[in-house]
């Protein structure tokens, strides 16, 4: 399915490359055009189909602002044997969250280059219950046949959690024939608060057409959702865009609710690991208003007694009105 998708997604590409003129939509008196995005990651959209540890995230964002942008996440965790109505302390405990966001971005100007974009964001939610995370994979599970997991009541409990955090990104073009088919983003992320407290270092290397158009893909958890392609006067700069892309990441981690449990009363918790990798591949396909993406994400052992590292697929799309 991914290599079909891949080839599906470069053909368009190449019957494309001849015509990306600038095309102006007709918008509304105010200017105004909301942007609207749903991502959706899942270990079942990865290549072992598993059911375990970061098993399910949505995020949806809205954006009608060429700056602020607000989100809605949910993130669900489970262990690796959801047989066991009292799961191991070695395994990881079962947790969900619910929680908003708020956030400004901005490109930067560096005289007259427009390469490096910067995002500040607060987060508000809670743990626990109260993130219908049971709910939500317990009525999944079974609307679809499978079995439900039986160890919910272990679940970390309600709770409050905050976090604020910021990313830079700086893109440098790689491609000597100045038809900008080729890029390298670099960025570098912090992220502080009782939800996760980290460093993130990485890179993206992107392959394909108008890459100077948007700024890459992530994952839920370690990505803003700003979108600097929205422009309250109607003008979008390119008809079609695509692209291929590898992204690789390190996360230097002190504080994290899916491994630590919470913060302020006792909870199921396992020995986080302080040094985690991730690597991603994924393809982006862009007409007029809409976009979508898919991606492969494995992640190196998130908790020192976790058995195995750990893959998750994620689907992305984006439409603006």
């Amino acid at each position: 399915m991914r290599r079909t998708l891949f080839h599906l997604v470069w053909s368009t590409a190449v019957l494309a490359q001849s015509s990306a003129p600038t095309l102006r939509l007709s918008h509304d008196s105010d200017g105004i055009h909301p942007m609207v995005g749903v991502t959706e990651e899942n270990d079942k959209f990865g290549t072992k189909g598993t059911d375990k540890y970061y098993t399910q995230g949505l995020r949806i964002n809205f954006q009608n602002d060429p700056n602020f942008y607000w989100a809605l996440t949910q993130e669900i965790n489970t262990p690796d044997d959801t047989k066991n109505p009292v799961p191991s302390d070695t395994d990881q405990p079962y947790s969900g969250i619910l929680y908003l966001t708020y956030g400004y971005g901005k490109v930067l100007e560096r005289g007259g280059r427009r390469d490096c974009l910067f995002t500040v964001e607060g987060q508000i939610g809670v743990t626990g219950p109260a993130s219908g995370a049971e709910t939500i994979q317990s009525k999944f599970h079974t609307l679809i046949g499978s079995a439900v997991p039986l160890g919910w009541g272990t679940q970390i409990p309600n709770e409050p959690v905050f976090n604020l955090n910021a990313e830079f990104k700086r893109k440098i073009m790689w491609d000597d024939t100045g038809r900008n088919m080729r890029d390298l983003i670099a960025r570098g992320q912090v992220q502080l608060g009782t939800i996760r407290t980290e460093l993130v270092l990485g890179a993206q290397v992107r392959w394909g057409l108008n890459l100077e158009d948007s700024w890459g893909q992530g994952t839920i958890r370690h990505s803003s959702v700003y979108n600097p392609n929205y422009h309250s006067d109607g003008l979008y700069p390119r008809t079609f865009s695509s692209y291929f892309f590898t992204d690789a990441q390190m996360e230097f981690v002190f504080k994290n609710y899916a491994t630590d449990g919470t913060t302020f009363r006792e909870s199921a918790h396992v020995t986080r690991t302080t040094l985690v990798g991730q690597f991603l591949i994924g393809a982006t396909a862009s007409i007029y208003r809409t976009s979508i993406t898919y991606y492969l994400a494995v992640r190196t052992k998130d908790f020192e007694t976790q058995a195995t590292t750990h893959y998750f697929g994620g689907f992305k799309g984006v439409i603006s009105f």
